[in-house]
């Protein structure tokens, strides 16, 4: 295994997110009963309820840039909040219409208010917990340190809360943008842009469901990592393209995809395993069986 290099997802793969989310949720009513003079339970009732719609069509929720979904809701429950505020945006009935107005009487779009409550709660998680690790995953990097497997981890998280949750464990993970690859152990790009679409839309079915594989800032990464095996757990933001790519017979692509399954990963991303290039090729149950999906690889030759 020794020369191995794994490409790594953060979110979700090395940590439990469930708190967090539940951070936000929680942030989310606190402002939104503020704002409309309701009880914060009224508002959590409301709330629910458009987070059920929300769930009921999936395949229109999401991360949107520019309008475009760039990752589905089913894949990715962090998009949940937002999926929210586009329906209350849209104030289809008088409760959710007069909620609606309260937000914009303060703020110049609902999107806005639900962004802000996004990214202020992560960096207030941030602060509050010095480290929110999965179980073993500690452990796990010993090992592969021990083996003489390097990891960088490509999060949209910023590097910083890589660095100090893996500090509290005695580990230094580097900033990837400032060293060479290939030259350290851990490694991190922070801000990833992962999520970014290119200005040529380029889409592969996987599951039966279209996904953007025009992603220039997350490619940029893979054509410099060129790494082994990369691991995520939302399909479109961390597997699509290395698929791609590797569908494509990119040198870039890696050898292995290998997806982190989540009690609400779907069907469709399920569906997408299997024999093919251009087909993830495991799904695991936690980061903690990354050792036996790197048997049998062997490092790339020197270019």
């Amino acid at each position: 295994m020794r020369g191995l290099h794994v490409l790594s997802d953060f979110d979700g793969v090395w940590t439990d997110p469930e708190r967090e989310l539940d951070a936000v949720r929680a942030e989310v009513l606190r402002r939104l009963a503020k704002l409309s003079a309701w009880p914060v339970e009224r508002v959590g009732r409301l709330y629910d309820r458009l987070a059920g719609r929300a769930r009921s069509e999936p395949e229109v929720h999401g991360w949107r840039i520019g309008g475009e979904l760039t990752s589905y809701l089913d894949e990715d429950f962090f998009g949940l909040p937002a999926a929210v505020g586009e329906i209350l945006a849209r104030g289809e009935d008088e409760e959710t219409a007069e909620l609606r107005d309260a937000v914009l009487a303060a703020w110049p779009a609902v999107s806005a208010f639900f962004d802000a409550c996004y990214h202020e709660t992560c960096a207030w998680f941030r602060r509050r917990y010095p480290h929110d690790l999965t179980r073993g995953a500690g452990r796990l990097l010993d090992w592969l340190a021990r083996e003489g497997v390097r990891v960088t981890f490509a999060t949209n998280a910023p590097a910083e809360k890589v660095q100090a949750w893996f500090a509290e464990h005695g580990l230094r993970v580097d900033d990837a943008r400032e060293t060479e690859a290939g030259s350290r152990p851990l490694r991190v790009y922070g801000r990833a842009g992962k999520q970014w679409l290119g200005e040529e839309p380029c889409r592969r079915r996987f599951g039966g469901r279209p996904v953007r594989v025009d992603r220039p800032r997350y490619r940029a990464i893979l054509e410099r990592e060129q790494p082994d095996l990369v691991l995520g757990d939302v399909l479109s933001l961390d597997l699509a393209l290395p698929l791609h790519l590797r569908a494509e017979g990119r040198e870039e692509a890696p050898r292995r995809a290998v997806l982190v399954e989540r009690p609400e990963t779907p069907d469709w991303v399920r569906a997408a395993a299997g024999p093919g290039l251009d087909r993830l090729d495991a799904l695991v149950p936690h980061v903690t069986s990354l050792p036996r999906m790197l048997q049998g690889l062997r490092p790339r030759a020197p270019a």
